[in-house]
């Protein structure tokens, strides 16, 4: 067995061609191993001058461009050329590689110098952002620390050519009664410390959270570290104090540069959608994590683990784009739908960040000029962001009596994935009075029955809401429920 040390700048052509023919020995002889000694260009004539030292080689001048070549014991065997002709043609009998100014070791040089450069940021920052995710979820997972939704069935149906899902959860109702009486008055809640991940965004303003209740593997919440303190458990443990966004509650609170360019990060590193509800109205349902930004990391979807989609809409959505269209024809209510950044453009996060604010902005400000509500609902890749107006109804309404029992799914329902909770078939469906086409999905005993206002019975009977078990087989009917009326 023999072994050979490869030294050299990272981006030079020559250190490239000794690396390339030295792989062709590896190939052909297993028994022979090279390590190579790649440096980044500013710290070369340190490290050889100190190979010189150590193994007591001479001749070379102090300004030696490199590549050196010698042995595991401290032989010496010289620059790029003799290792070719010494090692590579005339011990091995390789053919000779191509010349030095062949583009392939122009490219290999390139990656070279790539690499070296993930590795000083790796070294100065630690590891880049999918290690971390990794590292944390295979954590938290050992730790028992996930309790992922349990669905009781999942439907995939095609809206106008586009492919959605809609998965049904037969414990979603009794969960969110609960969430009400534990967090409906703005308390915070309170997660174990290993779910969090890391800390990103400018001056690393947003803290990185593994979903407690996944929809997906990696379900990440990206909350505002100002918001967050850690707080000591029952047993000594450390938990994280998560309280909701003050959306609801402050109207100068909305998103902002810094949220987008902490979801851009995260999208720019692993991939995924970026979704949020912003709700000023009716009673909060949501656990306090679902009121922070979140990111679900592709695949976003359980249909066909090879599917090459990494959302349900991802087809819809490319079409939308390249035909400029500022609405997607699978959503029959009003919403919007911009592109953010040209697919083919390589932009960083902070640049693909002032883009989707922007975006985000003059959405906003459309809808607000058109009178509608302050609520929305948005979703968004490093491509395209839409926004949902949504309608919440007063707390005293008939109407909020549908919000308890059919509030606005999670946002990632503007990619295709629709989450709600199963709907029993009760009367007058049992009787087969509503099964007709066009019958109403969300209804009243009152509108069904026909009792009028006025009428001594009226009121209960206008708060006794009905909803169609149909509306399971219509992604798009229970998006419209709360969506903002024409």
């Amino acid at each position: 067995m023999a072994s050979y040390i490869i030294a050299g700048k990272a981006d030079d052509v020559s250190f490239a061609r000794a690396e390339f023919a030295a792989k062709q020995i590896e190939a052909l002889c297993p028994n022979i191993f090279f390590r190579y000694e790649m440096k980044h260009p500013d710290l070369w004539s340190d490290f050889i001058k100190g190979v010189f030292r150590k193994y007591d080689f001479d001749g070379y001048p102090e300004d030696f461009s490199g590549p050196l070549v010698w042995t595991h014991e401290g032989d010496l065997v010289g620059g790029s050329a003799e290792f070719i002709q010494q090692v590579c043609l005339e011990k091995f009998g390789i053919p000779p590689p191509p010349a030095v100014t062949d583009t392939i070791f122009r490219d290999i040089a390139k990656d070279n110098m790539k690499q070296v450069k993930l590795q000083q940021h790796r070294d100065l920052n630690g590891p880049p952002f999918g290690e971390r995710c990794e590292a944390a979820h295979k954590r938290a997972l050992s730790a028992g620390l996930f309790s992922p939704p349990i669905w009781v069935e999942e439907k995939r149906c095609v809206v106008q050519g586009a492919s959605m899902e809609v998965w049904l959860s037969n414990t979603l109702a009794a969960e969110r009664a609960k969430i009400r009486e534990d967090f409906g008055n703005g308390q915070s809640a309170q997660i174990d410390a290993g779910l969090a991940v890391t800390s990103v965004g400018p001056e690393q303003s947003h803290s990185v959270l593994l979903h407690p209740r996944p929809f997906v593997p990696k379900h990440l919440v990206l909350a505002p570290r100002r918001f967050l303190k850690e707080v000591e458990g029952a047993e000594g443990q450390t938990l994280l104090e998560v309280p909701p966004s003050t959306f609801r509650s402050n109207l100068d609170e909305d998103l902002g540069e810094a949220d987008f360019v902490a979801a851009m990060e995260v999208m720019c590193s692993i991939g995924g959608v970026g979704c949020w509800s912003g709700l000023r109205g009716g009673s909060e349902y949501r656990d306090p994590l679902d009121t922070h930004l979140q990111v679900l990391p592709f695949p976003v979807h359980h249909y066909g683990e090879d599917s090459p989609l990494r959302y349900p809409l991802e087809l819809h959505c490319d079409r939308a784009l390249k035909e400029g269209d500022k609405a997607l024809k699978a959503f029959p209510f009003p919403h919007s739908f911009l592109q953010v950044a040209d697919p083919n453009d390589r932009k960083g996060p902070a640049e693909l960040a002032k883009a989707a604010l922007k975006v985000y902005e003059q959405l906003r400000a459309t809808a607000r000029k058109s009178g509608k509500s302050d609520s929305l609902a948005i979703a968004f890749t490093t491509t395209w962001l839409t926004l949902m107006p949504l309608q919440p109804p007063e707390l005293d309404s008939a109407r909020h009596e549908a919000w308890l029992r059919m509030p606005p799914p999670h946002p990632c329902a503007l990619c295709g994935i629709v989450v709600c909770p199963t709907v029993l078939e009760t009367f007058p469906q049992t009787a087969k009075l509503a099964q007709a086409e066009g019958a109403p999905l969300v209804s009243t005993r009152a509108a069904e029955e026909g009792i009028q206002e006025g009428c001594p019975e009226f009121d209960a009977a206008n708060r006794d809401v009905r909803i169609s078990t149909r509306i399971t087989q219509s992604p798009q009917e229970i998006l419209r429920v709360w969506a903002v009326a024409v």
